[in-house]
């Protein structure tokens, strides 16, 4: 649920870096009254230009921009304009003309490409349905979702319906999660990459819509610890390729053993127990392009480089979900400046003769 616009929460999220120079020593520079909040001005120290963190587009609007995103998830699940509308109302307690949504819709077109396959989706599964959430109690909670539509279309696919096996897995996760495997297992996100052959660690940088996305919706977003769930319910909602959000994978004992026969590699790190299973969860699963794609976005891209982590995701779906292979999967982390990817099974290391 959205909370209040013109709270603390809304307006007090760090910008990160200049729009104008890309320096990030920042400082908060008073604030601007718009006619539905107050949005934190900021300042460069190193430039002297002061800005509001908003993308240029939507910098001039009455509304403030989580309501906008709002709006938009909203008739793209397929909600009519006047129903999307009475929902906003509800949500934010702001009365949104149906000609105002309207128009939101028009103009993030190019990036909310789902709106493409809405009426289709539609005739598939009301709104309510859309979106399948279950929570996930791992350690933490998690909100596992996925689109029910965009399974329907990955199997109806000539190009992906190879990936038919996916969906049921994607289906099935809710059942078949063994949840008490990741109460006392080893993270994916804290594994030694030493399968890894370090001479292999690239990753190339690409444009891709979801940098252009994560600068869209980032900023909405006021509190760093949800800036995640934000993000992928936008794109699970809105892109036309984002299957599932909060995928969780598994490792036994008995499966990291074939892996590390398959591929010649020693998975588990040196002097670990041979009874850990491995778990993780991934942050966004695409199908696109004739391949799978999994991605995490990564606040701190520039640093954060989880090639280990990726490829454990990698190879525990290829346990997961009958006939996939390495081959058919890329992987890729990303934030709202950079998106790098690469191929899994080409950063894989093999483990020396005796």
């Amino acid at each position: 649920m959205i909370p209040r616009i013109g709270s603390s929460l809304y307006t007090a999220k760090h910008p990160g870096r200049c729009p104008n120079c890309g320096g990030t020593n920042l400082a908060r520079k008073g604030s601007r009254k718009k006619k539905f909040e107050t949005v934190q001005r900021w300042q460069c120290v190193s430039c002297g230009r002061g800005f509001t963190p908003a993308p240029p587009e939507l910098r001039a609007k009455t509304y403030p921009l989580r309501v906008i995103l709002e709006g938009v998830t909203l008739y793209n699940l397929g909600h009519t304009l006047a129903e999307a509308s009475a929902k906003l109302k509800t949500k934010t307690g702001y009365r949104v003309p149906s000609s105002t949504l309207s128009r939101w819709i028009t103009e993030h077109r190019d990036l909310t490409i789902y709106g493409r396959l809405r009426d289709e989706g539609k005739a598939l599964y009301r709104p309510a349905l859309v979106m399948r959430t279950t929570k996930l109690y791992h350690r933490q909670v998690y909100e596992y979702a996925y689109h029910q539509p965009k399974l329907a279309f990955l199997r109806q696919s000539s190009e992906h319906n190879r990936f038919a096996d996916l969906a049921d897995f994607l289906e099935a996760v809710p059942s078949r999660c063994p949840y008490d495997l990741f109460l006392a297992s080893v993270r994916a996100s804290e594994s030694a990459p030493a399968f890894l052959d370090r001479s292999r660690l690239t990753a190339r940088q690409k444009e891709n819509y979801a940098t252009r996305l994560a600068t869209l919706v980032i900023p909405s977003v006021g509190d760093n610890y949800r800036r995640h769930e934000t993000l992928q319910r936008f794109m699970l909602a809105n892109d036309s390729v984002t299957l599932a959000i909060e995928v969780p994978i598994w490792l036994t004992p008995a499966d990291i053993r074939v892996l590390e026969r398959e591929h010649g590699i020693a998975l588990r790190s040196q002097g670990q127990s041979g009874g850990k299973t491995i778990t993780g969860h991934i942050d966004f699963l695409q199908v696109r392009n004739g391949a799978m794609h999994i991605l995490d976005y990564k606040p701190d891209a520039r640093t954060n480089k989880p090639f280990a982590q990726l490829t454990i995701y990698a190879l525990a779906l290829t346990r997961l979900v009958p006939g996939l292979r390495l081959f058919d999967i890329k992987c890729a982390w990303f934030n709202e400046e950079q998106y790098c990817e690469f191929y899994s099974r080409t950063v894989l290391g093999h483990k020396q003769s005796p």
